[in-house]
C-alpha cells in the first residue's frame, strides 16, 4: 500500500501523521508519545526511522513526505539529510513547506503550533493530501527560500561586526603595547590637564603592560606653564608615529571622554587620532 507522511517539526518537537486518499489522517506515535521532544538532530533521525521500519513492517510504502518545518526545525532537518536519505528511500518525494507560511494561510498561531493540533487534523492535512496547486506549493517554496535569505544576511551582518570589533580590538592591543611607559609620564602631562587624577598610577600601570604601579604621587601636581610649553615643545618634535601612540594610547580608553586636550594641543591631539 501507497501512502504519505507529513513530519511537523515546531517548537522543539516532532509529529508524524499518515497521510492516505480518502481516509483521515492518522497520527503515529513515536516511542508511545504523540510528539518527541526534539533538541538534536539524532532525535530527528531516530524518530523518522522508527517510523518508517514500523511502516515497512505494516506493508506500507511510504510515497511522499511533507516537511513542515519553522526556523528549529529546518537547522535539524539540514542536519539531517544524510540519514535520512538513507531512511526514506529515493522513489519518496520530498516537499518541505514553511511552518509560518501554512500558519498565516490557514489562520494559525505560528507561536503556539501544538495548541491547534486538532486543527492539523481538519484542516492542513486534508489539504495536503488533496492540494494539487502548483502556484501554491510553488509560494510555499519561495516563502522557505526566503527565511533562509534572510537568516544567511543576519549572519553575514553578525560576521561582519565582529570582524570590525576584532579588528579594533587588535588595534587597541597593539597601541597598548608599543607604547613607551616613560615617554606617557613624560608627556600626558603636556597634552591634557589634571590628566593622572583620571588615571590612576595602578590603572595607567596595567594598561601599559607593567605589573607593579607606578610612581605617580597623589594627588599630582601641575606642572608650571614653562615646563607646559617646554613639554609641548618635545613633543612636537617627537616623530609622528612615536605622537601617534601615545595619543591613541589614551584614545583607546574608556576614560577618554574624561579629559579635554588642552586648548593649545586640542588641534594636534584630535589630528593625531584621526590619522
Amino acid at each position: 500500500m501507497k501512502s504519505a507522511i507529513a513530519i511537523f517539526c515546531l517548537q522543539g518537537h516532532v509529529a508524524v501523521w499518515r497521510l492516505t486518499p480518502s481516509q483521515a489522517p492518522k497520527l503515529i506515535s513515536i516511542d508511545k508519545h504523540d510528539r518527541l521532544p526534539l533538541s538534536t538532530a539524532p532525535v530527528l533521525v531516530h524518530a523518522c526511522a522508527d517510523i518508517a521500519e514500523r511502516l515497512k513492517g505494516d506493508d506500507v510504502a511510504i510515497e511522499e513526505v511533507h516537511w513542515v518545518l519553522d526556523k528549529q526545525g529546518t537547522a535539524l532537518w539540514q542536519a539531517s539529510l544524510p540519514q535520512l536519505n538513507q531512511i526514506f528511500t529515493q522513489h519518496s518525494i520530498w516537499q518541505s513547506l514553511s511552518w509560518p507560511w501554512l500558519a498565516a494561510r490557514f489562520g494559525l498561531d505560528a507561536e503556539q503550533p501544538w495548541a491547534a493540533q486538532d486543527l492539523f487534523a481538519n484542516t492542513l492535512l486534508p489539504w495536503l493530501i488533496t492540494a494539487d496547486n502548483a502556484i501554491e506549493r510553488q509560494e510555499m517554496q519561495q516563502a522557505l527560500a526566503r527565511e533562509h535569505q534572510s537568516e544567511s544576511e543576519i549572519l553575514a551582518t553578525e560576521r561582519a561586526r565582529l570582524q570590525q570589533e576584532n579588528e579594533q580590538l587588535r588595534s587597541q592591543n597593539a597601541a597598548l603595547q608599543h607604547v613607551d611607559t616613560e615617554n606617557l609620564l613624560r608627556f600626558l602631562p603636556a597634552l591634557f590637564p589634571r590628566v593622572f587624577t583620571v588615571l590612576g598610577a595602578t590603572d595607567l600601570a596595567l594598561l601599559s603592560g607593567r605589573v607593579e604601579p607606578l610612581s605617580i604621587p597623589n594627588p599630582y601636581p601641575e606642572p608650571s606653564e614653562e615646563t607646559l610649553r617646554t613639554l609641548q615643545k618635545h613633543f612636537r618634535a617627537l616623530p609622528q608615529q612615536l605622537q601617534q601612540q601615545i595619543v591613541r594610547f589614551v584614545a583607546h580608553l574608556p576614560q577618554r571622554y574624561k579629559l579635554q586636550p588642552r586648548p593649545e594641543m586640542w588641534e594636534l591631539v584630535l589630528a593625531l587620532e584621526e590619522n
